[in-house]
C-alpha cells in the first residue's frame, strides 16, 4: 500500500496523536479530522468536523487512501445519548464519506472489552463476544459491526482490538492511578495478583499503521498489547515509585471491589467526592482492569509487531508529560 494521504480521526487524542506521527514516519501525508481549527504549526492538515454531524464530514476523505477511525467517546460514567451517537452513528458516518471519497482501507478501533471479562481462557481474535452490558462496549461492538458491514467492494476493513492504553495525551486510565494514589485512596485488588495488559499509544500505533498497511492484513482482526507481563499490583508499583507516592497496602477481593465500585457510582450520583466529576471506582473499571482477562497477540506478532518501547521507558515518559500537563493546567 502506497504512502499517500491518509485521514486519522481523534487525532488530538491519545491514540490518534501517536497514529498521526507513526504514519508521518511512514512517509505518509496526514489529514485529522479535528471539532475546532488547530494551530498554524500542526504537523498535519486538517478537516474540521463532528461525527456527530455527517454534513460537516463531506470532503474529508477527498484523495484519502487510508483512514484510521481511532475517534470515541469513551465516557464509562452517565454515558447518556452522546456515547452512541458518537461511537456507533458517528462511524456510520464516517464509513459512508470513506466510501463516497474513495478510500481504500479503513482501521477501526474497537477494544478489547467487547470479548467479555471471562479470565478462565486465553483471549484471542476467534473468541466469542460476550460484549459486557456497558454503553461503551456495546457501542462499540454496534460500531465494529457496521465497519465490516461496509467491508468490501473497494473498501477494505481492518480490526483493531487495543489493550487499556497509556501515553501522552491519555486522560482516564494513568491519570486516575495517579490521583488514586495520591489521595491515597487506593486498594489492591486480590492483593495485586491480576494480570492486567497494557499499550503504549507509540506501540499501539506502530501496530495499527502496520496492520491498516499490509495488503494481507485487509479483513483482519488483531489484538494489540505489548506483553509486558504485569500484574497489577505491579503496575500500581511502578507508577508509585515514579510519583512518589506510597503505594496500597490494602487489600479487597474481587467481589468486594465490585461491591465498593457500586457504592461508589451511588456516592457519584449523589455528588459526594468526586472532584473529576467521576467516582474513582466504576464497576465496570473494576471488571476490565481487575479482572485478570488474558489475551493472546500473537496474530499482530505473525505480521512483525514488536513494541519499540518497553515498559519503564514508555511509563516514565507519559508520567513526565502528565506532569507538565498538570502544571500547565494549574497556572
Amino acid at each position: 500500500m502506497g504512502s499517500g494521504v491518509a485521514l486519522v480521526t481523534g487525532v488530538t487524542g491519545c491514540v490518534g496523536r501517536a497514529v498521526a506521527a507513526a504514519l508521518r514516519e511512514q512517509g505518509w501525508s496526514v489529514r485529522g479530522l479535528v471539532r475546532a481549527p488547530t494551530p498554524e504549526h500542526a504537523a498535519y492538515a486538517t478537516h474540521v468536523g463532528d461525527l456527530t454531524d455527517p454534513e460537516s464530514l463531506r470532503g474529508s476523505c477527498a484523495d484519502v487512501e487510508l483512514v484510521v477511525h481511532a475517534a470515541a467517546d469513551l465516557t464509562d460514567w452517565r454515558p447518556g445519548r452522546r456515547i452512541w451517537r458518537v461511537n456507533q452513528d458517528g462511524t456510520r458516518a464516517m464509513l459512508d464519506e470513506a466510501r463516497r471519497g474513495g478510500v481504500s482501507r479503513f482501521v477501526y478501533l474497537s477494544t478489547v472489552d467487547v470479548f467479555g471479562f471471562h479470565a478462565a481462557k486465553v483471549i484471542d481474535e476467534a473468541s466469542p463476544r460476550r460484549v459486557p452490558r456497558y454503553p461503551y462496549p456495546q457501542s462499540k461492538a454496534a460500531g465494529e459491526e457496521l465497519a465490516w458491514s461496509y467491508h468490501g467492494n473497494g473498501l477494505d476493513v481492518t480490526v483493531v482490538y487495543p489493550a487499556w492504553v497509556f501515553g501522552p495525551g491519555d486522560r482516564n486510565f494513568l491519570p486516575e492511578l495517579v490521583r488514586g494514589l495520591r489521595d491515597n485512596r487506593l486498594v489492591q485488588f486480590d492483593r495485586g495478583a491480576p494480570p492486567i495488559e497494557v499499550t503504549y499509544s507509540a506501540n499501539l500505533a506502530d501496530a495499527i499503521v502496520l496492520a491498516g498497511t499490509t495488503p494481507g492484513c485487509a479483513g483482519g482482526r488483531f489484538i494489540v498489547g505489548d506483553s509486558y507481563g504485569l500484574s497489577l499490583g505491579e503496575l500500581i508499583a511502578a507508577v508509585a515509585e515514579r510519583i512518589g507516592a506510597r503505594p496500597p497496602t490494602s487489600s479487597i477481593p474481587f467481589g468486594a471491589a465490585l461491591a465498593a465500585g457500586a457504592l461508589s457510582e451511588l456516592a457519584g450520583w449523589a455528588g459526594v467526592g468526586t472532584r473529576s466529576g467521576r467516582p474513582l471506582l466504576t464497576r465496570y473499571a473494576v471488571r476490565s482492569v481487575a479482572g485478570g482477562m488474558r489475551y493472546d497477540v500473537g496474530r499482530i506478532r505473525s505480521i512483525g509487531y514488536s513494541p519499540r518501547f518497553g515498559f519503564a521507558e514508555a511509563l516514565s515518559h507519559t508520567l513526565a508529560k502528565l506532569a507538565m500537563e498538570q502544571a500547565h493546567g494549574s497556572r
